[in-house]
């Protein structure tokens, strides 16, 4: 049997497999195995990534050959960083691993709140403010676009506001002027949040049809 054949049965089985196995139940045996099976496989890919791409060519290359313009020193600091993480996996010494968890940690806090307020806060309020640039021309669905933004920017914003009024006897409740606009927050929440669904529930619809058209193709051609 030649390659091709053999991975087309094989997917074939795994396919039908997970298709069956999930309509029987997350705990039927075929499933569990089918999904063990998929975790021992992205794990050892995983680590098969991390050994030749991070550790050998970042970590033991410079150490190995630092004739090519590596520098030790720089590889020092990797490596007490992952010998301090190790730590972590002993419950008497994890405050040993503190650390490196902090700088992990900070680094990735670093770039994911610089990318979210350079990518994501300031370009949307460049994108909204543009909307109302009088230079473009004032259009009826252009401004209406805008306000219809700059209204859901707002009271979505005034949604997360937790401050509220403390009464004797009574729980805090938000301010009377801010409740109507909440509500409307509440509502472009909502509908952000059904599209999203919405938008889950239609991939994982178009992944389930184009396996099933995958295990109806291999099919129709073993029988022809």
């Amino acid at each position: 049997m030649s390659v091709d054949p053999a991975w087309s049965i094989t997917a074939f089985i795994l396919t039908a497999g997970v298709i069956i196995g999930y309509l029987l139940g997350e705990k039927s045996p075929l499933f569990k195995v089918i999904s063990y099976l998929f975790i021992g496989i992205a794990a050892g890919y995983a680590a098969v990534v991390v050994i030749f791409q991070v550790i050998y060519p970042r970590l033991l290359v410079p150490f190995l050959y630092p004739s090519l313009g590596f520098s030790r020193t720089m590889a020092m600091v990797p490596l007490a960083l992952g010998v301090l993480l190790l730590f972590k996996a002993i419950p008497r010494l994890s405050k040993i691993g503190n650390l490196a968890t902090g700088v992990i940690v900070g680094a990735a806090a670093g770039v994911i709140i610089g990318g979210a307020v350079l990518g994501t806060l300031f370009s949307q309020a460049r994108a909204a403010v543009n909307l109302f640039d009088p230079e473009l021309g004032v259009q009826t669905g252009r401004l209406v676009d805008a306000i219809f933004m700059l209204i859901g920017t707002i009271t979505t914003l005034m949604y997360f506001q937790f401050g509220g009024v403390r009464r004797t006897g009574r729980p805090v409740e938000r301010p009377k002027a801010t409740r109507f606009f909440v509500g409307v927050g509440k509502f472009f929440i909502a509908v952000t949040l059904g599209a999203l669904f919405a938008g889950v529930i239609s991939a994982s619809m178009a992944v389930l049809a184009e396996r099933l058209g995958f295990l109806v193709q291999t099919a129709t051609s073993w029988f022809r």
